[in-house]
């Protein structure tokens, strides 16, 4: 259970640090405020990616997991 816990608390930590990067970089180069983004910063894209960057994180952990056992 608490390994569950461990993984969901990656994940939205890891969805944050990806989002506030994406702000960072739009910040720095000048490219805030965006039209028909989410909260002027985001596009809906941006949330894509950043569930996929979760996604690979969370395997990755899977199966560093899984060689401990072996």
């Amino acid at each position: 259970m608490i390994s569950k816990f461990y993984l969901a608390v990656i994940a939205i930590v890891v969805f944050a640090i990806y989002l506030l990067l994406v702000w960072l970089i739009r910040l720095s180069t000048g490219l805030l405020p965006i039209e028909d983004g989410i909260f002027g910063v985001f596009k809906e894209h941006d949330f894509i990616i950043a569930f996929v960057v979760v996604g690979f994180v969370i395997l990755a952990r899977y199966r560093q997991k899984r060689k401990e056992k072996k």
